[in-house]
């Protein structure tokens, strides 16, 4: 075997990897536990691995930002948790210092985190997820390896609302015969809270529009209508599926995020196509998964939305929790209190009325600021906000279908997450983290490279500027001085 078929074969095995990955992470609990989270950091870092051994300077630049925000929020994570000298500690973290004072002698190294394992393991969960963004992008090199990671999400996802049908009919409150708390009304899957599994479904339901809507326009080029429905039917099938299930977990900002999701990617593809008409399909598709949901239940789908007092919605615990966490910020404005260690900090600002122990704030953007500091958070932003514009640019490009469907996806993920995330914290399950990052990865690269187009072949690679393709022959003149005309065979 020459070194070209081992170099494509090495992108064959990024491809299954990660598609295992994708598979797998969401089973255990969404793989929070913590050797859970370690077989989701050893399959990354293999991925990344495999990745490098077939890995060209363009894979890389379509990451290259996202990938470098993560990994530095890792980095930080990883100092935060290691001893400085009393006067280092002093100087990046004065509060730190302080607090160390009454428990450790003056000369005792002091750590930036207020729990440096915690910060250790969150480190390494943030790097996992770098490196499936980069796996994922070299894996997506070709379309077909980019379909067995959509299909590996899609039926993750499809699975969690299957299997989690069970314990919700029988009212049990078991994940593979562990008893769990929590309310058995509401559909979790696998996942322990289920709000996280409405999250994990908000990403697979992007995908199953996108995939939709790449199905209606293959079947414009196909003259039978059992094709037709052999294409679209399964994309709608599996949304509306996936809906339900969403609306079955009983999550407020889960649905919301979703119905916002859909009517953004309607409006994508009415400002692609500059067609106004296209603009309410997201919404119309949206009302038809709510119609579902109604017919099939309507107070297991919208019970608990009904239910929301005034209270939930103008002053509660939340409201509390998030001021505290703004509290916690002030004191650690710079390097926070150490990542991950969110649960051990919010001591020191939560008030007396605020009872219990909260291990998140309910919000993972006011938690990065509160855990990582500004540092943290302009890191983090720093390789979104390249990543969310390359998205754009390579949506509104002429590309073939598949690669904007993949760029579709992604960008109704980031708009569902964007909502829910506010007011959640779905994304320290490392399942749904490296999901996303999967998601992320193959939709940078369908957006092609700089002067290339991925476009240019069925097998994915991609042309340089000068390899245009060839001109379609001119059919010859007929002895008349007209043009014969062509004989249509088939279709």
């Amino acid at each position: 075997m020459d070194d070209r078929g081992i170099i494509r074969h090495f992108g064959t095995g990024v491809a299954v990897v990660l598609a295992l990955l994708l598979l797998w992470a969401p089973l255990p609990f969404g793989s929070v536990t913590r050797w859970g989270a370690a077989v989701v950091q050893a399959v990354a870092f293999a991925a990344l691995a495999f990745a490098a051994l077939t890995a060209r300077a363009r894979d890389l630049r379509a990451v290259a930002a996202p990938a470098a925000g993560l990994a530095a929020v890792a980095v930080l994570g990883a100092l935060q948790s290691l001893p400085w000298p009393r006067a280092v500690a002093g100087a990046l973290s004065p509060r730190h210092a302080g607090l160390m004072a009454a428990v450790a002698g003056p000369e005792e190294p002091v750590p930036l985190s207020l729990a440096p394992d915690a910060s250790l393991r969150t480190a390494l969960t943030w790097a996992a997820v770098a490196a499936v963004l980069v796996a994922s992008a070299v894996a997506s090199r070709r379309r077909d390896r980019r379909r067995w990671l959509g299909a590996a999400v899609l039926a993750a996802a499809l699975f969690q609302v299957l299997y989690g049908a069970g314990p919700w009919i029988a009212r049990s409150t078991e994940i593979w015969r562990v008893a769990v708390p929590g309310d058995p009304t509401r559909l979790r899957g696998t996942f322990v809270n289920p709000d996280h599994l409405a999250l994990y479904l908000e990403i697979a339901l992007a995908i199953a529009f996108a995939w939709g809507w790449w199905a209606v326009r293959r079947s414009r080029l196909d003259l039978s209508a059992e094709r037709r429905l052999l294409l679209v039917a399964p994309p709608v099938l599996v949304w509306l599926t996936l809906f339900v299930g969403l609306a079955f977990t009983g999550s407020r900002g889960g649905l919301a995020a979703a119905v916002f999701a859909a009517v953004a990617q309607g409006l994508l593809l009415a400002g692609a196509a500059r067609r106004r008409g296209l603009a309410p399909v997201g919404a119309l598709t949206a009302l038809a998964g709510l119609g579902v949901v109604a017919a099939v239940g309507l107070q297991e789908g919208f019970g608990r939305l009904a239910a929301t007092s005034m209270y939930e919605v103008t002053w509660n615990a939340r409201r509390q929790v998030y001021a505290a966490t703004w509290d916690l910020w002030q004191g650690f404005p710079w390097l926070g209190t150490g990542l991950g260690a969110f649960r051990d900090s919010l001591a020191l600002t939560q008030p007396a009325n605020l009872p219990g122990s909260w291990w998140h704030a309910h919000s993972d953007w006011l938690e990065l600021l509160a855990t990582a500091g500004l540092l943290g958070a302009a890191a983090f932003l720093l390789g979104l906000v390249p990543l969310a514009a390359r998205l754009a640019r390579g949506w509104t490009a002429d590309r073939r279908s598949e690669d904007r469907a993949a760029i579709l996806a992604a960008l109704g993920a980031l708009v569902s997450l964007a909502i829910h995330e506010s007011i959640d914290f779905g994304l320290t399950m490392p399942a749904s983290a490296v999901t996303l990052a999967a998601l992320m990865g193959a939709a940078a690269m369908a957006c092609g490279t700089e002067g290339t187009s991925l476009s240019a072949g069925l097998n994915g690679t991609a042309a340089g500027p000068s390899q245009a393709p060839p001109a379609r022959p001119k059919p010859p003149r007929s002895p008349g001085g007209g043009r014969r005309r062509r004989k249509r065979g088939g279709r």
